[in-house]
């Protein structure tokens, strides 16, 4: 058996491993979110329509429509990952991503060529959600595979650490154009520029992983001549349930973060009456206190473990949404009530995705890893954040009840404390089932790690 000692990584191999992954997620949460706060002034040039709130629910469709491409997207990258490496995959992910966005932002409109605009925006979104099925998990998988027994949940939380540094970027940049340019010229052309900055990013991020070698475990499959032929089949065949546990703890998270992202500026728009640019510096200020959580959570993650944290962190968002949301609405025009609120439920939900990709990762052994991680998030991806927040929007226009989005992530954090619930708290499979410490050799470790 290859030594696993011969293979580990040194602090420098670490360190730029994870900040290839941070960069990669900062890309994927930038040119995900971007769109979302570019919405009020899209949705008119490429849905035209007499009712403001049908272009919105449209323009919340396409953006739902990305996550749906997610699942095919972590089935093929999640197989090639494990199948030809996990550099190579992240490098082609990354470039997908960056292409996708940069032509949404260099799309004719509707008065342009007409309903080929709507349907070409769909087209780019579906591919760039492609694209994200195999970069986030991916990314998440890369760098956990450098971590020692020490480190493995805080570097499980660099991926939602850049996730959120992405969503606090992208409603910063949206602001910023807005102080600088006219409401009249954002709607005119100066939507564009946020999304075409998609491509200096993309391009660092790209020459970044250039210079990187494969994770350590999976040059360990390669020199033990155990890198599987048919990781798809080998995962649905022996670890269906673990498929199913992820995908729902995954949905859940997600469907926090997204109505938290996507729908929340909405609200304070309809019901407290913000402008698009302060609500999208209000998404700025919550993405930078998710970067505060999310930087907490990664502290304490390895000494509490993965159960515990998230109990703390979905039991607070079950607790807190609804209230948050009525003063919002109740302290009408009130910025400091809004950014407090908005920032709350941002940092918790954020913080809450560290110890479920920590999980997501740690559920599945080396061999199908990146398959297990990709198409359980992927799945997880176009329930929770595809439909969370269009269904939010919808529920509100067809009941009448502005807090539905509060109910809706009621119910997601209480399916998340489930499964979570139902998973170890420490460790990382092995082939065998096993859980034991990273760092480990998994072949001889004899002593399983305490999964309570």
């Amino acid at each position: 058996m290859t030594d696993s000692a011969t293979l580990a990584p040194s602090a420098a191999i670490v360190r730029r491993a994870s900040l290839a992954g941070f960069l990669g997620t900062v890309v994927e949460s930038y040119d995900f979110f971007v769109y979302t706060y570019l919405i009020v002034y899209t949705a008119p040039l490429f849905f035209p329509s007499d009712d403001k709130v049908v272009s919105v629910l449209s323009s919340l469709l396409v953006l739902g429509s990305g996550f749906l491409s997610r699942p095919l997207g972590g089935l093929f990258f999640g197989r090639l990952g494990d199948r030809k490496g996990r550099r190579l995959t992240l490098m082609v992910t990354i470039i997908g991503m960056g292409v996708a966005t940069a032509a949404m932002g260099l799309l004719p409109t509707y008065e342009a060529i007409g309903i080929a605009a709507p349907l070409l925006l769909v087209l780019f979104r579906l591919c760039q959600g492609f694209a994200a099925g195999g970069e986030l998990a991916g990314s998440t998988t890369f760098v956990s595979e450098h971590a020692t027994k020490n480190n493995h949940g805080l570097l499980s939380t660099i991926t939602p650490l850049g996730f959120s540094a992405g969503t606090a970027i992208a409603p910063a940049v949206v602001a910023a154009l807005a102080a600088v340019l006219s409401e009249d010229v954002m709607g005119d052309w100066g939507w564009r520029i946020p999304m075409l900055l998609s491509i200096p990013l993309t391009l660092t991020c790209l020459l970044l992983r250039l210079g990187l070698e494969d994770s350590p475990e999976f040059k360990r499959l390669a020199a033990e001549h155990k890198v599987p032929r048919t990781p798809v089949r080998d995962l649905i065949s022996g670890y269906w349930p673990q498929l199913a546990k992820v995908t729902l703890l995954s949905a859940a998270v997600l469907m926090i973060g997204y109505i938290v992202a996507a729908f929340i500026p909405l609200f304070l728009q309809d019901q407290a009456g913000f402008a698009p640019g302060t609500t999208a510096a209000m998404a700025t200020v919550s993405g930078i206190a998710a970067i505060v959580f999310t930087l907490v959570a990664g502290l304490v993650i390895d000494r509490l473990g993965r159960r515990t944290l998230m109990f703390v962190l979905l039991g607070a968002v079950a607790v807190l949404f609804y209230p948050i949301l009525s003063l919002m609405q109740a302290n009408d025009g009130n910025v400091i009530v809004a950014v407090l609120g908005f920032a709350v439920l941002g940092g918790l939900g954020g913080a809450a995705a560290s110890p479920a990709y920590a999980a997501l990762t740690a559920t599945f052994p080396a061999r199908v890893r990146y398959t297990g991680a990709a198409l359980g998030f992927g799945l997880g991806s176009a329930i929770g954040g595809g439909f969370g927040p269009w269904l939010s929007a919808q529920l509100t226009e067809t009941t009448g009840n502005i807090y539905s989005p509060a109910f809706l992530a009621i119910a997601a954090s209480l399916i998340g404390m489930t499964v979570i619930a139902s998973l170890p708290s420490r460790g990382v499979s092995t082939d065998d089932g096993e859980f034991v410490l990273p760092g480990q050799d998994a072949g001889l470790a004899a002593d399983k790690v305490d999964a309570t």
